[in-house]
């Protein structure tokens, strides 16, 4: 079986402590997830999840303005 190949911006995630990600008894809400905030402390996973936006296809860069902007982002009036 082949070993499948991870992001090394990913990498940092085996190094998660035991955290909870949800609370029994409680409604989930992933703001309050120990895990999600642990993982959102790390560059690794912020450049991880910026490099997957932008090579989505989801932002547009104005190279005039020097501004990233969402494709379907229309201001508010």
């Amino acid at each position: 079986m082949r070993k499948r190949k991870i992001s090394k911006n990913l990498e940092v995630a085996k190094l998660l402590p035991p955290l909870k990600h949800s609370f029994e008894g409680k409604e989930f809400d992933i703001k309050n997830s120990e895990v999600m905030q642990w993982l959102t402390k790390r560059p690794e996973i912020l450049n991880y999840v910026w490099n997957n936006i932008k090579n989505s296809g989801a932002v547009v860069f104005d190279s005039q303005a020097g501004k990233w902007q969402g494709i379907d982002y229309e201001p508010e009036e």
